[in-house]
């Protein structure tokens, strides 16, 4: 069974991160800071889904379990070598509907549970033909798919989305659906993404599907807290760029405030790029 799911059977949270730099030493601190996995970005990101070897070994030996953000759900080729390289499963963005899982399960799954080509010269089948029917009926397995909740489509599909066999987390993602529903940069803010999350999370725990979730830029105890009592059971909190921005405009802010009073100064801080 796949790792992040094995916690959540036993009521452990796993966390991880957005990874956005392609720089080992950010993987490396998270392993040795306590979190759980990563979600390698190729959407927004310069990185691609089929060039993420080295950060998944990266993660492999700093005992993260990773997963790569697809630039698209509907991409076949970046879904199977993402999870070539090694990735534990895919994220994928601006789900729809139940079939566009399914043609995401297709790219994934060897037959008869999916169409995926086969051929065992790849890291995650160890470039071994001898012990690949193992290899696919464990990539079978294990293998997680994770629609990311962020048009109103997807909403509108919630039921059918969590009734599928191979769903068995997803993410709600306010910043786009916000968008999508009309509230653009409000995030959770607005009437209309609250009733979203309500109806979303209402069907994941009718389904037995872990949501993904959590105060991704400013965690807070009582923020965690409420996702929790939410029903959000995997948390992600930061994102690497937007987090060294936040620690970068604390410090200038920081060292401002301490020359209050001196005889020194310095320019005021830029505005922060970092909601409230």
């Amino acid at each position: 069974m796949n790792r992040i799911l094995q916690m959540v059977q036993e009521k452990r949270i796993p966390l991880g991160m957005q990874v956005f730099m392609d720089h080992p030493a950010v993987i490396e601190v998270l392993g040795l800071t306590g979190y759980d996995f990563i979600m390698l970005d190729s959407e927004h990101s310069p990185n691609s889904a089929r060039a993420m070897e080295h950060q998944i070994t990266v993660a492999d030996n700093a005992g993260l379990l990773s997963f790569v953000r697809v630039s698209r759900h509907d991409d076949e080729s970046d879904i199977h070598r993402a999870i070539e390289a090694g990735a534990a499963g895919v994220f994928l963005p601006l789900i729809r509907s139940a079939e566009d899982i399914q043609r995401a399960a297709d790219a994934a799954f060897f037959p008869p549970k999916g169409k995926r080509g086969v051929c065992p010269s790849f890291r995650a089948a160890k470039y071994n033909w001898r012990d690949f029917d193992a290899y696919a009926a464990k990539n079978n397995e294990d293998v997680v798919l994770i629609p990311m909740i962020e048009r109103s489509e997807a909403v509108d599909n919630i039921e059918e989305i969590c009734a599928h066999e191979d769903v068995k987390i997803l993410v709600f993602a306010p910043g786009d659906l916000a968008w999508s529903l009309g509230e653009q940069s409000g995030m959770m803010r607005g009437p209309r993404i609250q009733e979203a999350y309500r109806k979303v999370m209402d069907a994941a725990k009718r389904h037995d599907v872990a949501v993904v979730g959590g105060p991704v830029l400013t965690p807070t105890p009582e923020a965690c807290r409420k996702a929790l009592d939410d029903g959000i059971r995997i948390f992600c909190l930061g994102l690497d760029t937007m987090a060294f921005r936040s620690w970068c405009e604390t410090a200038v802010d920081t060292l401002n405030a301490s020359l209050e009073g001196s005889e020194f100064t310095r320019p005021p801080a830029p505005s922060s790029g970092i909601p409230s």
